[in-house]
């Protein structure tokens, strides 16, 4: 991003920002307090809108834009709040498993352990997502997403109820 700063003599001073997709904002702020805003669009001569505020408004904005009123998550804490709440599991599937031959949905994998099955490893090939009528077939390593709690009841499930 860029930044220019500009006197206007009589008026205020200018302040125009590129911002990092090519568009242009201008915020002329007058003497007087009232302020003007223009964006332009990449490569545009004339602006695609106009904005007038007065001194009170523009402040009660930017207290807004500098996120004095709210604070987004970034993505981090977004991560670290998950990898606190959330534990994925590698579960091969045995031979004999009850799983075997039935599909996600028939099993009823969330609402029984409240776990979700979020991707399948069958030989070489790895499904994303897969649907809820996916068979589940020995030898595949089920990825699944769920509580600590939750996920070690399935895991030991898996383990010990034979088909």
């Amino acid at each position: 991003m860029y930044v220019k700063e500009g006197e206007l003599p009589g008026i205020g001073k200018k302040y125009t920002v590129k911002t990092e997709n090519g568009d242009t904002i201008v915020v002329v702020i007058h003497y007087t307090g009232k302020r003007e805003i223009y964006y332009f669009e990449e490569d545009s001569e004339e602006p695609t809108a106009v904005i007038e505020l007065t001194d009170e408004e523009a402040r009660t904005l930017g207290t807004i834009l500098v996120g004095a009123l709210f604070q987004p998550t970034s993505d981090e804490e977004k991560i670290g709040f998950l990898m606190k709440h959330l534990v994925f599991e590698w579960v091969k599937v045995p031979e004999n498993s009850f799983l075997v031959n039935k599909s996600i949905k028939e099993l009823e994998i969330r609402k029984k352990w409240g776990v979700i099955v979020v991707a399948v490893i069958r030989e070489d090939n790895v499904i994303v997502s897969p649907s809820p009528l996916f068979k589940i077939e020995p030898g595949d390593t089920l990825i699944v997403v769920g509580t600590l709690e939750n996920v070690k009841k399935f895991v030991k499930e898996v383990e010990e109820k034979k088909g």
